[in-house]
């Protein structure tokens, strides 16, 4: 798997979780999911010196950092489909935004670890998947919820197993996800269309509407790390931060 993980100093501003500091985001990930198998490129975008010297000592053996500087969240995230683009089309790609949580699994060692696979088995039966199980698939539209969803609060959707989760197909996630580079470079139009911003929700509801599917575990093994927004069923604050990555 080859990973495309963006990070900069900025981010929005609504609460958030505590232990969910840029740093400790990276670190969890690289912990969590990524194995020495994997290959990482960070985008880092506009980062300070700060960020930039954590960058330094904590970045992973198999990793290449690119300093840039895109101007927008958008404009960072055009750079991370052109990027997908242009790997093999065989290849998994995983796009990754800088605000995200993972929970530990079993096993979790540098060659095997719970998340990565867990995206793999995901991909067997979706084209698109996220760890993340986004809560506005439960609220309904008058609860700020998601506009698709029922006012019971009930997505109608399709469920399956794997060897380690059970799933859900939704109708759409965020800006970090899995795909196959193949996916990703047939869809690259749509998401090039909706990258300003980027509106998320919309490409995915295109997507939905060529045929394509996404799928996320249910409970999730990820979050956002917005308050408002995290994945149900886990005390997300309960993650301790490890004060760096291994990168053995």
């Amino acid at each position: 798997m080859i990973v495309i993980y963006r990070i900069s100093n900025n981010s929005n501003k609504k609460p958030k979780l505590e232990n969910a500091t840029k740093e400790a985001c990276f670190v969890n990930f690289c912990n969590y999911v990524l194995t020495e198998q994997d290959f990482l490129i960070v985008l880092a975008d506009n980062v300070d010196t700060t960020l930039g010297s954590f960058l330094d000592s904590n970045l992973p053996k198999n990793c290449r950092l690119f300093q840039v500087s895109t101007g927008s969240n958008g404009a960072s995230f055009k750079l991370q489909i052109e990027l997908a683009c242009k790997l093999p089309s065989n290849e998994t790609v995983f796009l990754h935004e800088d605000d995200y949580l993972y929970r530990e699994g079993r096993p979790n060692t540098d060659g095997a670890k719970f998340c990565n696979l867990l995206v793999m088995e995901g991909l067997a039966k979706a084209d698109y998947i996220s760890l993340y199980d986004h809560p506005d698939k439960y609220l309904p539209p008058s609860s700020n919820g998601n506009p698709l969803i029922t006012e019971s609060g009930v997505e109608n959707t399709g469920v399956f197993l794997t060897s380690s989760s059970h799933w859900k197909y939704t109708n759409s996630t965020t800006c970090t996800f899995a795909a196959k580079v193949g996916t990703v470079l047939q869809d690259r139009d749509v998401w090039l269309k909706w990258a300003n911003g980027p509106n998320d929700f919309q490409a995915f509801l295109e997507l939905r509407s060529k045929g394509r599917f996404l799928a996320t575990p249910i409970p999730g093994y990820a979050t956002h790390a917005d308050l408002g927004s995290l994945s149900p069923l886990f005390d997300w604050s309960s993650i301790r931060s490890s004060s760096s990555a291994n990168t053995a």
